[in-house]
């Protein structure tokens, strides 16, 4: 065995927390890799990659290579947590001493007796399946104790969602549903907003598996209250095929494991295309908002996101204008979600293409809507076609020299028709 040793097949997702004793791993016989998620009292640290050769990885072996890989990071999060800080790694873990548990984030609202608000949380679907009653049981499952969940349904006519969340969840009263007839991800997430009793509102897909604490960490992102929105991290489910395995090469959901606060102002990206560049605020399947921003941006955009023409580009799109409006959005890594990457490769360049015109789409928007908007934008072209098509690029740098090059092309012709299905989607043609 050997660490952050990449090898070709099924990828085991393991999760290790430091704070407790570490256990011995063993694979399934069909791994050959393990990637471990590294956690902290729930919060994540960061990835380690081990090659499997079919024996067990004894606990002192993984516990000395996380120390070798992360040791700055574990030694951060107990400074930041007021930890003694540790100079090793033991196999029994940091339980006692440097490990003793630190107040849960989740409850930051209860340390000066503040009551602590209502949360919603808003699963949009088009399909009663068994995906979604995951998804919803582990939204009724979360830590926080002070929340409802909304599920929106999209496809009101055919999608059968009432009668599968009636059978699965029955007498729940914190369920709600509603139906949005109108096809779109933003318009079944405007429903679900209107609909919506808390005044911080998350948001997340029918394909996720939702960590019991998720809508604790997030609520807690919003202990300052110029933050408007606060984001999460979003993992695989599962790396079981190429397909999967692709998505993470092309760039995956994960915005990395550190906070991070972004705003148009002092807490800017040190990038040229700030506040437009591509994912760097996380995404829609993991998101949470203040009621009264939502509401001075606007809601989200009718015309983009998935199940319109523009097929996505909305999440791109709203964070875009909390910038804008002078609002703060946060990064919180504790708040986890994993996510169901499409497993055959026609599905991933699917994906792939309609994430090109989503973000095509995006732009026309802020291209068309008023001069100085367009004549940033424009001076952002050279530079952004070179961040796109560079294999130096931070956007290219998980591409391996295999991946292939049809993906690359897909992305490019749906980003070339953006603009297109934009104009197409606001008409209604």
């Amino acid at each position: 065995m050997s660490p952050d040793a990449a090898v070709q097949g099924s990828i085991w997702l393991v999760d290790a927390e430091i704070g407790e004793p570490l256990p011995d791993l063993l694979a399934p016989d069909d791994h050959r890799e393990a990637r471990v998620l590294v956690r902290l009292h729930g919060c994540p640290i960061g990835t380690l990659a081990v090659r499997l050769d079919g024996s067990p990885v004894p606990a002192s072996w993984l516990a000395t290579a996380i120390w070798e890989r992360l040791a700055d990071a574990i030694v951060a999060h107990c400074h930041e947590d007021g930890l003694p800080v540790p100079t090793a790694l033991p196999p029994t873990g940091l339980a006692g001493g440097a490990g003793g548990a630190p107040l849960p984030c989740s409850w930051r609202f209860c340390v000066d007796g503040a009551e602590l608000p209502l949360a919603t949380i808003v699963i949009t679907t088009c399909e009663g399946s068994p995906a979604l009653v995951e998804t919803t049981a582990g939204a009724l499952a979360q830590t926080y104790p002070h929340f409802e969940v909304v599920v929106v349904d999209n496809r009101p006519a055919s999608s059968g969602v009432a009668g599968v969340l009636a059978a699965a969840f029955p007498g729940e009263a914190r369920l709600h549903l509603v139906t949005e007839a109108r096809p779109g991800l933003s318009h079944a997430r405007n429903r679900g907003a209107a609909a919506a009793r808390g005044d911080l509102i998350a948001f997340t897909d029918d394909d996720v598996v939702i960590d019991p604490d998720w809508l604790g960490h997030l609520v807690a992102g919003f202990e300052q209250p110029t933050v408007a929105c606060v984001t999460g991290l979003i993992l695989p489910r599962e790396l079981e095929t190429a397909g999967q395995r692709l998505v993470e090469e092309f760039g995956g959901y994960a915005k990395g494991f550190e906070r991070r606060t972004w705003d148009c102002r002092e807490h800017r990206a040190p990038n040229f295309l700030y506040p437009y560049t591509v994912g760097v605020f996380g995404s829609g399947a993991n998101a949470a908002f203040r009621r009264e921003a939502l509401t001075d941006v606007g809601g989200f955009d009718g015309s983009l996101g998935a199940g319109t023409r523009a097929r996505g580009g909305e999440d791109l799109d709203i964070y875009v204008a909390c910038i804008q409006q002078g609002f703060q959005i946060r990064y919180e890594p504790a708040a986890i979600v994993r996510h169901a990457h499409p497993r055959d490769l026609e599905a991933v360049r699917r994906k792939i293409r309609d994430y090109g015109v989503g973000l095509g789409a995006m732009l026309t928007k802020h291209l068309v809507r008023d001069w100085p908007t367009c004549a940033a934008l424009l001076a952002r072209v050279p530079l952004g076609l070179r961040h796109l098509l560079s294999h130096r690029s931070t956007k290219n740098a998980g591409k391996s020299t295999t991946y292939p090059s049809s993906l690359t092309r897909a992305e490019l012709v749906g980003l070339a028709y953006g603009p297109l299905a934009y104009l197409r989607s606001r008409i209604g043609s």
